[in-house]
């Protein structure tokens, strides 16, 4: 099977843009339920996530969207809580973070800086952090945390992209023993359907 088992359900948090639809779309045509939330409350990417809502309401799969800022930490575990209430369960967690940014290192403001890593890295830590603490409870689960290949990134980006790898890491040494893994999918920009593949792969071997 390409995909997570029939009867699973998977969350995934992004920015409603089409390696999210296309990891979403996938995730559902293979049998799971999807818990969508957005990462920030823009109108765009409400948007986003309810035209991807769609397109699994098409594919007859149970889902829901939350339209939420997951750099809150409350709002992240509040986003966790409802999917183990609305779908029974969470299989897999799909942290598709994502603010792009390529400001010279001259110029880059500690305000760009920070806004960065809060978005890069603290949100996909919060939202590991939340689903993790539940998969342990589960006894099973997958964080898979999504990185896109850009080039001429700047120094934050960097950063907090490095800093994913340790945060896999460590989530794997400190809830391994419970049935809890997680690690990093690097995806070219240009491809979604691949980085679909890719994560579905992620999740389906650690399953």
């Amino acid at each position: 099977m390409s995909g997570p088992p029939a009867g699973r359900a998977v969350a995934l948090i992004g920015t409603g843009s089409e390696l999210d639809r296309a990891i979403a779309v996938a995730c559902a045509e293979a049998g799971a339920d999807i818990a969508l939330g957005t990462v920030d409350r823009s109108q765009e990417q409400d948007f986003g996530m309810n035209s991807i809502a769609n397109e699994l309401w098409a594919i007859g799969r149970e889902h829901f969207v939350r339209v939420m800022d997951a750099t809150e930490a409350t709002e992240a575990a509040s986003f966790a809580d409802e999917a183990w209430d609305r779908l029974g369960r969470c299989d897999a967690l799909v942290a598709s973070h994502e603010l792009f940014a390529a400001v010279e290192l001259d110029e880059l403001s500690p305000d760009e800086w920070e806004r960065s890593l809060r978005v890069n890295l603290t949100g996909p830590f919060l939202a590991g952090q939340a689903f993790g603490r539940l998969m342990e409870r589960q006894g099973s689960g997958t964080i898979v945390f999504v990185t896109v290949e850009r080039p001429g990134g700047d120094a934050a980006w960097t950063a907090a992209k490095a800093g994913l790898d340790g945060l896999a890491d460590h989530i794997g040494r400190a809830w391994g023993e419970a049935g809890v893994s997680a690690c990093v999918v690097r995806v070219a920009a240009d491809d979604p359907p691949a980085g679909a593949r890719a994560v579905l792969a992620a999740i389906t071997s650690h399953d």
